[in-house]
């Protein structure tokens, strides 16, 4: 059973009290240690939106209990901003008595149609007993580009935002001007794919700063600040920019590139002096060398 300490409401961080912020803490030992994820209800005229199901299907009817008596007359309708373990897992509350469609970008639906999803559920419920009641259940609606939930008195606009995945979305309320980023863009750093989503994180986050956003939340990292996604757009931009200068004159094999950040010359500490807040350095140290693994890659098939 989640308990207060694992899973809790945030409140006043999303600027209105119609979108309610929970926030879930892994507590089990292992490579997850500690690390937090938000999802989120916005309660609009004609719905109650759940945009994203956590760690597992618990988690959602933990978030539902704070929401019961918003529920009578409105259905309820759900969005999954990706398909990592760690935002749709819960999907399977969403089935049964608490049937409701799933929304999600249409490689959501095969990301959790996969072998590879399988096989990464075993393995965690292998390891912990939080996911034996996991099923991977997928989009029961899916979409491409974009898709629009008219709620009466506030939109939300659902948009495509890959970089981090193939079908990672965004949430945008204009009605707020907030935008829910999930992971498309991440404090300290973003997390890139791999080579081939490069460009798409460069086009994703020049898009979420179009919008102009009065607030952002996003999944990971306990940022409001609309100035985290042009940070992330500054780092991405500069990882390209030495690594651009390096090959003017070497062309680094896969060995070299598990050490990046010493061929560019742009440490981790580097990146995140004057960042405020607690950072995962172990997770976001390796995260940085990949990203920069992935860019330089990029930019030697270009």
């Amino acid at each position: 059973m989640v308990t207060n300490e694992q899973l809790f409401p945030v409140p006043g961080i999303s600027g209105d009290e119609r979108v309610r912020v929970f926030r879930r803490v892994f507590d089990a030992t292992g490579e997850y240690e500690g690390m937090e994820v938000d999802a989120y209800v916005v309660l609009t005229g004609r719905y109650v939106v759940v945009l994203d199901t956590m760690l597992c299907p618990t988690d959602v009817a933990y978030m539902m209990n704070f929401v019961t008596s918003e529920l009578e007359g409105r259905p309820v309708l759900c969005v999954d901003s990706h398909a990592d373990w760690d935002h749709a897992w819960g999907n399977a509350y969403f089935t049964g008595e608490h049937a409701a469609p799933i929304i999600a970008h249409h490689h959501c639906l095969a990301r959790l149609q996969s072998q590879e999803a399988a096989d990464e559920l075993v393995e965690f419920q292998r390891q912990y007993a939080l996911f034996r009641d996991v099923k991977l259940v997928p989009p029961t609606i899916t979409f491409n580009q974009s898709m629009t939930i008219h709620g009466g008195d506030l939109t939300i606009e659902l948009k495509s935002a890959p970089g981090h995945h193939a079908d990672q979305i965004a949430a945008w309320i204009p009605e707020l001007r907030l935008l829910l980023a999930f992971d498309a863009v991440e404090k300290p750093v973003p997390l890139i794919e791999g080579t081939h989503s490069v460009p798409h994180m460069f086009s994703t986050l020049e898009q979420l700063i179009a919008l102009e956003p009065e607030r952002v939340l996003c999944s990971h990292g306990k940022t409001t600040s609309p100035a985290q996604i042009a940070a992330n757009l500054r780092y991405v931009r500069e990882i390209e920019r030495r690594g651009r200068l390096l090959l003017q004159t070497a062309r680094p094999g896969d060995e070299e590139l598990t050490k990046g950040s010493m061929l560019i010359d742009y440490s981790f500490d580097e990146v995140i002096e004057g960042i405020s807040g607690e950072i995962d350095r172990t997770f976001y140290a390796q995260a940085h060398e990949d990203n920069i693994r992935s860019v330089l890659r990029w930019l030697m098939t270009n």
